[in-house]
């Protein structure tokens, strides 16, 4: 990306409600840690701080935690701003948006929104005002084109899908077994609230559990509604034996390693990055079929899709899967080639690059 203003590349600022584990959290760090290496100027500014606050310090990250009440952050975001003198100012999600034309102080800042979701379930979508000072807006799917309705963003919305690092990519081989060949082991990588489809997943596996099949789901993620979805479990006599919840961890990428298949029966969803990264895996998916999931599974080609909350449906691929051996492989070896070729870090980083670039340029960019 040509700078055009100095010779050390962009100053960019991604700015994020906060440094959570969520996929979108996970995005924005690959994001930012690429733009870093290419030579420009990166920090990310966050209103709270979280648990991959540590992984952005080893990335070697700038952060800046505003934290406090509002007027608080209004001025510390100032400050930032003006130290930095950013080029781009690329926020996640419209709910940071009204910090992030603070940076509208500053002679060239352009503001880019990346929507990560597909319907307008965001707490604060931010005023006309604010929107008019946005040079593009991006979306991570093509189905939020069609249910996500920003009158107040002008001109279209671009389509970005997310990518993932090429060194999140497994290579073939033989995988290391959580347990006994004779249990069938599958993860869930999600927050836990309300929206990710937790109470499908349970009704699933109680539909399979006199099914004669050993399946065990290791659901990993914390979240508000934990509790309740464990209570859920309990009230369906499912114990370790079927479902086990590993609340955050720091070994992800181990543990789908070890697996066999990977499950996210959410309700609403964007463009998800824990299925790009059990793609990588080589794992076999099995997913519901809302928002942009078929944009990366075709249903039979690299995984088995199903209309979301219907746990019979979950209950049926599942019970395929662990039938067929052969059906898992042919399922997770195309998903290890069509997250190779279709969603690596370097494409989706090449597409911001021209988003930046035509903001710069003082117009925008055409879906």
């Amino acid at each position: 990306m040509a700078d055009g203003n100095h010779s050390g590349g962009l100053r960019i600022i991604h700015v994020v409600s906060s440094l959570g584990v969520g996929g979108m959290e996970r995005m924005l760090l690959q994001l930012a840690s690429a733009q870093q290496s290419a030579g420009h100027q990166v920090a990310i500014l966050a209103l709270r701080g979280g648990p991959l606050q540590h992984e952005a310090a080893t990335r070697s990250l700038r952060t800046h935690v505003l934290g406090g009440g509002r007027f608080a952050r209004v001025v510390s975001a100032s400050r930032v701003f003006l130290a930095a003198q950013p080029d781009i100012v690329h926020v996640h999600n419209p709910t940071s948006l009204h910090y992030a034309v603070l940076s509208k102080m500053t002679p060239r800042a352009s503001i880019i929104v990346t929507l990560h979701g597909d319907q307008d379930t965001h707490a604060r979508l931010g005023s006309n005002f604010e929107w008019r000072l946005t040079s593009s807006a991006v979306v991570v799917s093509n189905a939020a084109l069609t249910t996500l309705r920003l009158s107040r963003c002008a001109g279209p919305l671009t389509v970005i899908h997310n990518g993932i690092e090429s060194t999140s990519i497994a290579a073939s081989g033989t995988k290391a077994r959580l347990e006994n060949h004779d249990v069938l082991v599958g993860v869930m990588v999600a927050r836990i609230d309300g929206r990710k489809g937790h109470g499908t997943l349970i009704r699933g596996l109680h539909d399979l559990k006199n099914s004669g099949i050993n399946i065990r789901v290791l659901v990993i993620g914390d979240g508000a509604e934990r509790g309740k979805v464990e209570q859920h479990a309990r009230a369906l006599a499912l114990d370790e034996k079927h479902i086990q919840f590993l609340g955050r961890r720091s070994d992800i990428d181990d543990l789908l390693s070890a697996a066999d298949f990977f499950v996210l029966p959410s309700d609403i969803e964007g463009l998800p990055m824990a299925i790009l990264e059990a793609m990588a895996h080589g794992l076999p998916i099995v997913a519901s079929n809302v928002g942009g999931i078929p944009e990366i599974i075709d249903d039979e080609r690299e995984g088995l899709l199903f209309p979301a909350g219907d746990a019979t449906a979950l209950a049926l691929a599942i019970r395929r899967l662990a039938s067929d051996p052969f059906l898992r492989r042919r399922l997770g070896d195309a998903a290890r080639q069509r997250v190779s070729a279709q969603f690596s870090l370097n494409a989706m980083v090449r597409k911001y690059d021209d988003v930046y670039a035509d903001a710069m340029r003082g117009r925008r960019v055409t879906a």
